[in-house]
């Protein structure tokens, strides 16, 4: 009978769109904070519900984006952007401001989080375009608070923490505007400050803004924004030393790990409970959460990964078209001159003057090479703002971890730079004075240095493991790289950790 009033329940709940978008609000909002997080697969196939029994496009566009979050949540980037682009579609004609802002929020969401910064931005600057159109205050209100927060958080990534506490307190001042609603994106915000206190090594006022955002959600189930608040409170309490109480709440993200799809979610969870078993003492279950850890960052890299490859690869079909025609007009211009260059050497073949003749051609053909060598030396000198693009994009490659791939080479890094590798092996050659190798060597190194010191758990890891974990696909360059860099082998540099 219960099963049988919940179809009754659910079918009765398609038809509310047609009629009333608070009714359909509603479900939404379960499905989203609570269904969610107990059955993953039940809300997607809600949100596809929805979507079939809508009619008009604001519903249509609303199931897309519920989809959407549900997706990005579960680390499916291609599909959630996939079906939020297909939702900015439907609303492109519209005069449907506050639809387009969410759209675009979320967009500049995914963007940051595939370290996708300029793409990131530019979406922010459009939701915050639509959100200037509302003519509804409180609707407006909270908008503005939304993009606010997300450009908090790109703010966060560029560790511009005073920066992003500014937005996020101009994101508060927006949402407590309202009368109604407000307490889920006011905790949001709260925990978005403790993360920067956190970073700031502000422990105690971190602390005090984890709890804060939990009172504003104590009358919500457990939710994703739970577990990353339990999850921080559990991170303050290991850097403080107080064992019970990051217990506690180590005990209470682990509950909410089993259940969510929230892969980001899972990730940062397993992390801190592995600080959390290395000041127990307890190296069985940091072992088990390292390898949960692994499984989850490589889900998420390998389903990013995808997503920019796909990018990379439309990108590489607009530029190959482009080749082909500059290809053409290359060998026409250069068959062009072939034909002069035959016809004149026959012509002067036949005068009396072939001696002389010729002799002045090969010093117009060596006039010609000089100019082709001018040329290439032209091309060789790159324009400012193509080499200061290259720059910011080897930059957000710098610090993102795709340099751990063994895959990587320069014509892959050349198209996720926008240049070719004749430019980019300059550029790399110029400012970081190392060839393409040597380059990305430095980078797999620096970062295993810091992992090694910053996180105990890799001083006990075998040679082989650490040489894996850094992209080498042998245990002998590793070293060799490894002692390149740091002027010791990785067995000396550990053990002189090891002893401090």
């Amino acid at each position: 009978m219960k099963s049988i009033l919940f179809i009754l329940l659910f079918l009765a709940s398609l038809a509310l769109p047609a009629q009333n978008r608070g009714d359909f609000n509603k479900v939404y909002s379960k499905t989203y904070i609570k269904t969610s997080h107990n059955d993953f697969k039940k809300a997607m196939s809600i949100a596809d519900s929805l979507y079939s029994a809508s009619e008009e496009p604001y519903f249509k566009a609303k199931s897309l984006m519920l989809s959407a979050t549900l997706l990005q949540e579960a680390g499916e980037v291609k599909k959630a952007v996939d079906y939020a682009s297909k939702a900015e579609e439907i609303c492109e004609n519209s005069n449907d401001y506050v639809q387009s802002a969410e759209i675009y929020g979320f967009l500049a969401t995914q963007y940051r989080r595939l370290k996708l910064y300029d793409q990131s931005i530019s979406y922010i600057q459009k939701a915050s375009e639509q959100a200037g159109y509302i003519e509804d205050t409180n609707v407006r209100n909270t908008i503005s608070g939304l993009i606010m927060q997300e450009h908090a958080n790109y703010e966060i990534d560029q560790k511009n923490y005073k920066k992003a506490i500014l937005l996020i307190e101009k994101s508060q001042a927006s949402f407590r505007k309202n009368k109604a609603n407000k307490e889920l994106f006011l905790a949001s915000n709260e925990r978005l400050l403790a993360d920067c206190l956190y970073d700031l090594t502000e422990y105690d006022a971190s602390l005090h803004h984890y709890t804060t955002a939990l009172k504003l959600l104590n009358k919500f189930p457990d939710n994703f924004l739970k577990g990353f608040i339990y999850n921080g409170i559990s991170a303050v309490y290991i850097k403080k030393r107080n064992i019970k109480e990051a217990k506690n709440y180590i005990n209470l993200t682990q509950k909410i790990a089993e259940k969510t799809q929230y892969l980001d979610l899972k990730k940062e969870i397993y992390k801190t409970s592995q600080e959390y078993y290395i000041l127990e003492h307890n190296i069985e279950k940091f072992s088990q959460l390292k390898k949960k850890e692994d499984v989850i960052s490589e889900a998420i890299s390998e389903k990013k990964n995808t997503f920019i490859n796909n990018e990379q690869t439309k990108l590489l079909d607009t530029n190959k078209t482009l080749h082909q025609n500059n290809l053409f007009l290359i060998l026409a211009s250069g068959g062009t001159l072939t034909i002069l260059g035959i016809l004149s050497f026959f012509y002067y073949k036949k005068s009396n003057l072939v001696k002389s003749k010729i002799s002045q051609l090969e010093g117009s053909l060596k006039n010609m090479t000089k100019v082709n060598r001018k040329t290439t030396e032209n091309i060789k000198t790159i324009k400012p703002h193509v080499e200061e693009k290259i720059l910011k994009k080897l930059e957000v490659f710098e610090n993102s971890a795709m340099f751990l791939k063994k895959n990587v080479s320069l014509s892959a890094l050349a198209t996720y730079c926008d240049t070719n590798t004749k430019y980019l092996s300059i550029v790399i050659n110029a400012h970081k004075q190392k060839d393409f190798n040597n380059y990305i060597n430095e980078l797999r190194i620096k970062h295993l240095v810091n992992k090694i010191r910053t996180e105990p758990q890799y001083l006990k890891y075998k040679i082989v493991s650490l040489a894996e974990l850094a992209g080498f696909s042998t245990q002998s360059k590793f070293i060799e790289a490894f002692k390149k860099e740091m002027m010791v082998t990785p067995s000396v540099f550990i053990k002189s950790l090891e002893e401090i």
